[in-house]
This record gives C-alpha cells, structure tokens and sequence, in this order.
C-alpha cells in the first residue's frame, strides 16, 4: 500500500536518504570558514556583501535562515582561485 502524503510529496527512498543527508553534512558555519582561512568573521561578512552571482569576492555561501553557510566544496574551490591567481 503506497502512503500519500499532504502536497503529493513522497519521502525519500531508503537509499535517496543516506544520499541526501551526506551531500548536507558538510555545511559550514562563519566560525568555521574564518578559522579555515584565518581571517576574522567580520571579513566573510563583507566580502559576502560585496559578492555578486557573476563576480564573487569571497567563497560562495548561502543564507540559511539568518545564518551564512557554506560548503566544504565551495571553500575548497575558493581556496584553489586563489591559490591559482597567487602564482
């Protein structure tokens, strides 16, 4: 018997789940992408103002609620940008 549920929305499969919840595991908090890349706080939070979708000043994050986070994927990223711009 197939379970319906409000909106047609159907649950993740079993395996759809565990796949999920490791591609969200990895969020990042200012705290942690400031200790990362040893920079104050304060830094992220401008340069995530000063950021545009065509020109980012700083590693692409993402509000969640009134908290900037970011993936471990975009830090690195933004870390190789920069790492490639220094030589």
């Amino acid at each position: 018997m197939e379970r319906r549920f409000r909106g047609a929305l159907q649950p993740p499969a079993e395996g759809d789940r565990a796949v999920l919840e490791t591609d969200l595991r990895p969020l990042l908090g200012v705290d942690e992408v400031a200790h990362l890349l040893g920079v104050p706080k304060a830094t992220l939070y401008r340069r995530h103002s000063l950021s545009t979708r065509e020109v980012p000043v700083g590693p692409r994050a993402f509000r969640v609620g009134r908290y900037l986070r970011y993936t471990l994927e975009d830090v690195r990223s933004y870390i190789e940008r920069l790492r490639l711009t220094a030589s």
